[in-house]
């Protein structure tokens, strides 16, 4: 594996529990597996730091995956390696979250002020947020929620990130990431998912 996908599973591991844009290249990729995760990796005109794009079909209703993945304020007991999280301020659809990622020994944990905007419409809920400040120089992506039928009873889930901590990322953290971050931060969603009334 080139050093490059290396860190781009690695920083997207980093910021998979973050409230935190799939680009084009997503629309026109096949579907996943059903009980897959798909994780592809696309470089950034202009930078330096890749964008890594995870898609999966979760079988529940968007507007439940949603209420996981838009609520940051819950992101601590609902997604993998969120130590804390808190909503700092709501104003009509923008959404201002701290959230902190836990690190293994002897790395510092890293936390993240970002702010998201939300958007939700009949073809899907959105997610897009940018840094605001924090132990990052890099941090934007989303979380889209698209119905994949009529019967809105499946859904196709995209979480997008281009992210780059200040500090560097040990090598066995990408790899980490890489076998078993990404999905499990999938399959967290599945089961919260599976809870929401």
């Amino acid at each position: 594996m080139t050093s490059f996908v290396r860190r781009a599973v690695a920083v997207g591991s980093l910021f998979a529990a973050l409230a935190l844009v799939p680009g084009a290249a997503t629309a026109d990729a096949p579907l996943p597996a059903k009980g897959t995760v798909q994780v592809n990796v696309y470089s950034v005109p202009g930078s330096n730091t890749p964008k890594v794009v995870v898609r999966a079909i979760i079988e529940q209703p968007p507007r439940k995956v949603w209420a996981v993945v838009s609520d940051c304020a819950h992101y601590s007991s609902r997604l993998p390696r969120v130590a804390k999280s808190r909503l700092v301020s709501k104003v009509g659809n923008k959404h201002t979250c701290e959230v902190t990622i836990s690190l293994p020994f002897p790395l510092s944990n890293l936390t993240a002020v970002t702010e998201a905007i939300h958007e939700e419409n009949e073809k899907g809920m959105t997610r897009r947020w940018k840094l605001v400040s924090g132990d990052y120089t890099v941090n934007n992506g989303s979380w889209e929620v698209r119905p994949l039928d009529a019967t809105g009873t499946s859904t196709l889930v995209t979480y997008s990130v281009q992210a780059e901590p200040t500090t560097a990322v040990p090598d066995f953290i990408r790899a980490s990431a890489q076998k078993k971050a990404l999905p499990d931060m999938i399959e967290r969603v599945r089961l919260e998912s599976a809870k929401m009334p």
